[in-house]
């Protein structure tokens, strides 16, 4: 790859996503972008390149930023987080929030949906810690396309058997044929919108376990 056509991906990706790649992580462009290229029917990356650099739309961009985003979202993953919601955050904001009776929980950056819904699953497991609250949770993602996926709460039998508890795939989703789905109530607990926090706060491309923000 070309200096230059690097600096151009990795500037731009830094930019919309807040993901650093280094010169030595060149491969990674071309591993996940030489398969888009090629459904965009361009010959190779220096097409692609060559196309960010002369479009003025939008959607080019938004394309290249999604197929280099990370996608590997699991249920419960690193169960630390979520028994700290459960055991201390939790019973700390009831307490504090006494007088408005009200909890917001953002879940940045979520993906196909199962941190948020890691989450909701953890708050009915506690409705009695929070009766009477009002909880507004809202996961955000700047992929319009795992967003979708997220709104259907639709997943594999691989997808499911990653980090969920058994009973908690009995008690919170229906068989739809080969696959499962989040029933209709835990759905409706999450609000899913497109945002990219990168573009409003600073971020870096290090992995966290988990990106919920409760207040």
């Amino acid at each position: 790859m070309k200096p230059d056509d690097f600096q151009l991906l990795s500037g731009l990706l830094k930019e919309r996503s807040g993901l650093v790649l280094t010169s030595d992580k060149a491969y990674l462009l071309e591993s996940r972008l030489l398969p888009l290229a090629r459904k965009q029917e361009l010959n190779g990356l220096d097409d692609l390149v060559r196309a960010l650099r002369t479009t003025k739309e939008e959607r080019p961009i938004s394309v290249v930023t999604e197929a280099m985003t990370t996608k590997e979202p699991l249920f419960f993953r690193d169960s630390s987080p979520f028994d700290q919601m459960r055991k201390a955050m939790l019973p700390a904001l009831v307490k504090a929030r006494a007088q408005t009776k009200r909890l917001r929980i953002w879940s940045a950056a979520c993906s196909t949906g199962q941190e948020p819904y890691s989450l909701a699953m953890v708050l009915k497991e506690e409705a009695n810690t929070i009766a009477g609250y009002r909880v507004d949770m809202v996961g955000t993602d700047l992929s319009n396309e795992v967003l979708e996926k997220a709104k259907a709460g639709l997943y594999s039998q691989f997808e499911v058997q990653r980090g969920l508890p058994i009973a908690m795939l009995a008690k919170y989703f229906a068989k739809v044929g080969d696959m499962r789905q989040i029933k209709t109530d835990l759905r409706g607990m999450v609000q899913l919108r497109p945002h990219n926090r990168c573009r409003t706060s600073r971020c870096s491309a290090s992995s966290k376990s988990s990106s919920a923000v409760t207040c």
